[in-house]
């Protein structure tokens, strides 16, 4: 599996356990690998510390925890220019 396949399954996962996490944590983050919940935490940065300290190099969702989808376009990410693989 693709990392563009494996970042839509966790994004489709958060989508199905968002609404319990708008209930209990709304503003924060939560890390998502292999479709499940990590954990949440309270800045991104904390999230990616863990993940990479849990996971290494490898692509793992960190998401906001809002009601309003957040969307941005990175072109590096976007066109493939920069991999998070070694």
């Amino acid at each position: 599996m693709n990392e563009g396949e494996t970042l839509r399954k966790e994004r489709q996962y958060f989508l199905t356990i968002k609404a319990d996490l708008l209930k209990q944590s709304a503003g924060k983050f939560a890390l998502i690998k292999d479709q499940e919940l990590v954990g949440v935490f309270d800045t991104d940065a904390d999230a990616y510390k863990v993940g990479l300290g849990k996971f290494g190099n490898v692509p793992f969702l960190i998401v906001r925890i809002q009601e309003a989808e957040e969307r941005s376009w990175i072109p590096i990410l976007q066109l493939g220019l920069l991999r998070a693989n070694p």
